[in-house]
């Protein structure tokens, strides 16, 4: 009774684990049928309305796309986003896996090698904060959200310590993610940011 009580457990643990991942070859499909393209880009290819899709599983968590691809206004209102007639939830997890599959971890092996600020110049390459930015040259970003090309006369050291942190503290329903970075990191990019001038 108890072996089978288990076993039957066991078996819905992996059949929902299976139905919750995603097919990164259906997910490329959709992206094209449903024509994301027309807004976003992948490797800057497509449109720039919206940010540029190559590191958005790094910005992102899984919970957090699923939830705006599922409703877009529900979590920044008077956005240009459309709520999508879905068919399933699986094709939001087919493409989210697509999504994964441009997706690569920041290169980090410069920290403590380059000066700080070259390493933050690196940084906000790596992390690909010129999918929501435009930084320093017209081509090297998007004017959806605030420009950071002069952002070093505009804010202090320790408002974009603080920003960068937790950007969620200071202005609560920001669309800017709270990414993983270590001090360093941070004050990489920090020392970068307060170049820009």
């Amino acid at each position: 009774m108890v072996k089978g009580l288990v076993f039957f457990f066991l078996l819905v643990l992996v059949s929902t684990a299976s139905a919750a991942e995603g097919d990164p070859e259906r997910g490329k499909e959709i992206y094209k049928i449903r024509a994301c393209s027309i807004c976003h880009s992948i490797e800057r290819s497509g449109g720039a309305v919206g940010p540029d899709l190559t590191q958005v599983t790094i910005r992102r968590t899984d919970e957090r796309l699923i939830n705006w691809l599922r409703d877009p206004a529900s979590l920044l209102p008077g956005t240009d986003m459309p709520r999508v007639p879905w068919r399933s939830d699986q094709e939001i997890l087919d493409l989210i896996a697509y999504f994964k599959t441009f997706a690569h971890e920041p290169d980090r092996s410069f920290l403590g090698t380059v000066p700080a600020s070259e390493a933050g110049r690196r940084l906000v390459e790596e992390y690909d904060c010129a999918s929501c930015h435009r930084i320093v040259e017209p081509e090297s970003g998007r004017d959806r959200f605030p420009e950071l090309t002069l952002v070093g006369q505009r804010r202090t050291r320790e408002w974009l310590e603080s920003w960068l942190k937790d950007p969620q503290a200071i202005k609560p329903g920001t669309f800017m993610p709270t990414y993983p970075l270590s001090d360093s990191e941070r004050g990489a990019i920090v020392e970068y940011l307060t170049t820009l001038k």
